[in-house]
């Protein structure tokens, strides 16, 4: 459980494409997950959209943990979750019997396998991807589900963003020095705006 939410926190992938994910769409080698399939309502099927069918890069410290997970037997096809039967695991199961009552313990009673996802798209952006990028990992087919369902603002990040502005604002504009002070010549703020445009 640990390790799919790892999964959903790192990658963005839905909780149906974890589900579905066999070990042939681990690539070791080059460090990606290969979508090509999700499991939804007891069916492995197609992923949910056509842009759902994609690679995410595999980061390293998940590589690690799903390495581990492998073991030397594992057989290609076999799912990279599995139950003792070897089929995909129940996600409402998996939701109720653990992610919920984890969330009510630290306090997040709203915790769902949705909220991994989101929070993925939301410190993707931060972490300086772009908007494209976001949904391209996410795997949306427009960019408007990206921008105003998966990614929230962080008043931390516009925090720090203002602040950057202000730094920004407040240098000299002929020579990139911070002068500490928005007390600036109103030439030297239409030259600031020439630049820009």
């Amino acid at each position: 459980m640990r390790t799919m939410v790892w999964l959903a926190l790192l990658t963005g992938l839905r909780i149906g494409e974890i589900l579905a994910l066999s070990w042939s769409g681990v690539d070791f080698a080059a460090n990606l997950i290969r979508v090509t399939r999700g499991y939804y309502r007891g069916q492995m099927g197609s992923p949910k959209t056509k842009c759902s069918r994609r690679s995410v890069h595999l980061p390293q410290a998940l590589k690690q943990v799903l390495l581990l997970r492998r073991g030397k037997a594992a057989n290609a096809e076999e799912l990279v979750f599995a139950t003792s039967k070897g089929t995909p695991y129940n996600d409402s199961n998996l939701l109720h019997r653990d992610l919920k009552p984890a969330g009510r313990k630290l306090a997040i009673p709203w915790l769902n396998w949705h909220t991994l996802r989101r929070t993925h798209a939301t410190l993707f952006q931060v972490a300086g991807g772009s908007l494209r990028d976001a949904q391209a990992q996410l795997g949306h087919s427009k960019m408007s589900t990206t921008l105003e369902v998966y990614t929230l603002p962080l008043p931390e990040q516009q925090r720090a963003t203002v602040e950057k502005l202000s730094v920004l604002m407040a240098s000299d504009g002929r020579n990139g020095q911070n002068s500490g002070s928005l007390e600036r010549k109103p030439e030297e703020l239409r030259l600031a705006s020439q630049r820009i445009q």
